[in-house]
This record gives structure tokens, sequence and C-alpha cells, in this order.
């Protein structure tokens, strides 16, 4: 997994499924236990009522307007459907495993997921197949991931399968030829989803980044209103402003755009912290609630955010033991060409500071 980046085959996730079928974090100083008080969340927690529902709430998780209890919400509905299962459809039956796929594969339980997705005839289920490659890729694993994507070849559009199969060549071969190749599907974004649309920019966008061209980079994301963006559309931009040092554009927009650092996503709050300190700025709430969050992931020994963590005590707050440590955690879960450089520069500063 790119560090602080789901990848962004997720946010075409929701898109497929659909169409083939606040949280505030505290933690004590010290003295943390089992008892301490960790997260809390407004009390309108509405109930959800139906399958559609729980897929548009786990989807809307991965946007600025977030309350930051959509997992949450969902597992209970999907806790509770399960006491019910025998009266569930076929069909309901499978998108039931897809959700439950879904929030395993957010906390990074690959194995799983994917051993969760055995129950159904994933074959036939396009949702599951983009998840299924999202999950290999995260893993590391190109050839598997490809294939999953051959195989929605002929179950949705064109424009997913194809980038779906780009992007994977792509993570394990950062070729211009396969950006080039990419580029020529822009004529079937007129006919795509909204959803499929954005995604597609999305990956496009991420490559041309990769390859050292954040002008483009910043370009194709522009196709879509910035506060409209998926978060890992976000952390593209930002990480293209960064390529620019375009650090007072990082900070400004996200403090415009972003509604309560509180409830923000990780991702985000880090990269607008190093935009910060790059200015010069050690001091802000924003670095205080990132703190205060990465204090909890600490404790918790979090997996899914380990990437985040690694990096915030690279760049932050360095403790190049600490992030030695979450990247080597990181490393057991996602291994990606971008895991493998985070776990390399972790290395590379825990010796240089053993060494000092």
């Amino acid at each position: 997994m790119k560090f602080l980046k789901h990848s962004a085959l997720q946010f075409a996730l929701a898109s497929v499924s659909l169409a083939s079928i606040a949280c505030s974090a505290y933690a004590q100083s010290r003295n943390l236990d089992f008892n301490t008080v960790i997260a809390t969340w407004q009390p309108q927690q509405l109930s959800i009522e139906s399958i559609d529902e729980a897929e548009e709430v786990l989807s809307s998780s991965r946007y600025l307007s977030a309350s930051g209890d959509e997992r949450e919400r969902v597992t209970r509905f999907v806790n509770f459907m399960r006491k019910d299962i025998t009266l569930l459809s076929a069909g309901q039956k499978e998108r039931l495993v897809l959700l439950e796929a879904r929030l395993l594969q957010g906390i990074h339980k690959f194995e799983q997921a994917q051993q969760h997705l055995k129950k159904i005839n994933h074959s036939r289920s396009p949702a599951a197949q983009l998840l299924l490659a999202d999950i290999n890729m995260q893993q590391g694993n190109i050839k598997k991931a490809k294939e999953y994507c051959e195989k929605l070849v002929g179950q949705t559009s064109f424009l997913i399968a194809f980038t779906c199969m780009i992007n994977a060549d792509f993570s394990q071969n950062r070729d211009a030829k396969l950006l080039s190749k990419l580029s020529t599907f822009e004529r079937y974004t007129s006919k795509a989803r909204p959803a499929e649309r954005q995604w597609f920019y999305e990956v496009l966008s991420d490559m041309a980044l990769q390859l050292g061209n954040p002008e483009t980079a910043i370009k194709h994301l522009a196709k879509t209103n910035f506060e409209q963006l998926p978060i890992s559309a976000m952390l593209v931009w930002a990480d293209a402003h960064f390529a620019l040092e375009n650090y007072e554009t990082i900070t400004s927009k996200l403090a415009y755009f972003v509604p309560d650092i509180s409830t923000a996503d990780d991702g985000l709050l880090l990269k607008w912290a190093i935009a910060e300190r790059a200015q010069g700025i050690v001091l802000s709430e924003v670095q205080n609630q990132l703190a205060k969050n990465m204090e909890i992931r600490v404790w918790r020994e979090d997996s899914s955010h380990a990437a985040q963590v690694a990096t915030y005590f690279l760049e932050i707050e360095p403790d190049y033991p600490l992030a030695l440590k979450f990247a080597e955690l990181n490393w057991q879960f996602a291994q990606s060409l971008d895991d493998k450089r985070l776990l390399e520069r972790a290395r590379q500063a825990n010796d240089v500071s053993t060494n000092a």
C-alpha cells in the first residue's frame, strides 16, 4: 500500500458493487490501559436500514464529509444481519459477504478478507474481483492482482477492467509506456459513470506523479471539484504539490475544506502537518490533533495505520527505532514498492541514529 493512500482501486469498488446488484480521537497523555476512552462519537448514530444504505455509508467514509463512525455503524449492521442470515436471499448474502470483506480489508486483514470471499462465487462478482485485485496489489502479489483484473473483462465496464490491469502492471514497473497506454483510454470517460471516471483520473494522476510530472497529476485531479475528491485522491494532490514545494497551497486549501480536524483522516492531517513544518510552523492545532492520534496508534500497535505512524516518527517527531518498528509492522501486511521504500528509509534512518 502506498503510504497514507489506500489503493485507488477501492474507489471504483463502491461503484462496481452498487452497479452489479463523529470520530473524535482522544488519548490520555500517559497511563493508557484497556479502560481508556480512545474514541467517542456524537449521539446521532442513525441505524442502517438496508444493505444499500450500508454500502453507501461505508463508501462515504472515504470523503471529507465523513463523521468518523461509518465503519463502526456498518460493522454493527453486518453483525445484526448475520443473526438472521437464513432469511436473506442469495444476492443479499453475497453483498453482505462483500461488505464484511471490505471491512476486513480496510484494517489490513487481507488473508481473512480473501478467505471470507471464498464464501461466495466471486468469479461472477465484479466487485469481488476488484476487491481481490486491490488486496493482492497491496500485498505485492502483482501477477495475481492482474489475473483478477483480467476477469473483469466482460463483467464490468471496459474502462474499469483495463485501468485495473494497467494500474497493476504500473505498481510493479513504473514505465512511462504504461501511462501513455492508459491515457489512450481517456476517450471512454465521456460515457463512464462519475465514480468510474474519477477513479480513472486518480489512477492517471498518481501514475503521472510517480513518473515525475506533478503538474500533469494536478491537472488530472482538477477534473473533479476538490471537495468531491475521495481522501485517496487528495493525498495524491498533496504529494503533487509537495513535489512543487507548494506548501502554503496545501495548508490553505486543507484549512478551507476540512470541516473538523478532530474527525479528519490521519493521512490528510499528516500531509498538512508536514506542509506546516516545511513553512516553519512547529505548533498548531493540526499537529496537536495528529500527535494525539499517533499516540493512540502506537498504543494499539495499529497495523492498519502502521505506514502513517512510521512516517510520523520519521518526519514530524523523529523517533527512528519507533519508525522502524512500525515500518516493519506495515511490511508484514503490505508489500508494495512504496512499502518497501518506507521500510528501507526507516532502516537507514535508524542505522544512522544508532551509529551517530
